[in-house]
């Protein structure tokens, strides 16, 4: 086989990996479509707000590594998330605005992994909420100040519904399990 032969046989490889790689992401998108509603801005008091924040994922509860492509948090990106008293609204730099209401809202807790980061014991910051389906998942944030976070954790369990059982009972529970070296 010539160079040329060659050079072609690799683009030709490269673009129906690219193809597949598209076609894959596309059909995740569609099957998880029906996962949030984007829903009306919120209008309730502000309790926290939060400008620039590393959003790295969502993902079904209990499943750190299994990515959702919601509409509106489907890349990982800056954010700007605001809690107030009647929900939260999470805006991704170049993503729809999604506005998850109070009753929702299941919780706060924090992780070291989830898809896309891996970060030191309790350095991701984990919303928890009810899905348009009725499924759990967790939105995961990493903050730049360990005082946003405990700011954070606060301001949702300010939110959670009188009554309602959150998944995490503070901002120190752990939602996932932590194995280090040390503990291997």
């Amino acid at each position: 086989m010539s160079r040329t032969g060659f050079a072609f046989l690799m683009i030709a490889i490269a673009a129906l990996v690219l193809l597949a790689m598209w076609l894959g992401w596309r059909g995740r998108a569609r099957r998880h479509r029906a996962f949030a509603e984007h829903g009306d801005a919120l209008v309730g008091m502000v309790l926290g707000t939060f400008p620039g924040v590393s959003y790295v994922s969502t993902t079904p509860v209990g499943a750190p590594l299994d990515r959702l492509s919601i509409p509106g948090l489907q890349f990982k990106g800056f954010a700007d998330l605001t809690l107030r008293t009647d929900g939260a609204t999470i805006a991704v730099t170049g993503e729809p605005e999604v506005h998850l209401p109070a009753e929702r809202l299941l919780g706060s807790g924090v992780a070291s992994r989830r898809v896309g980061k891996a970060v030191e014991r309790d350095g991701l910051s984990l919303l928890q909420w009810r899905a348009a389906d009725g499924s759990e998942v967790e939105s995961s944030f990493r903050f730049s100040q360990a005082a946003d976070q405990l700011r954070f954790a606060d301001a949702v369990a300010q939110i959670i519904p009188a009554g309602e059982t959150p998944l995490a009972t503070g901002p120190h529970t752990h939602s996932t399990s932590h194995t280090t070296q040390e503990d291997a």
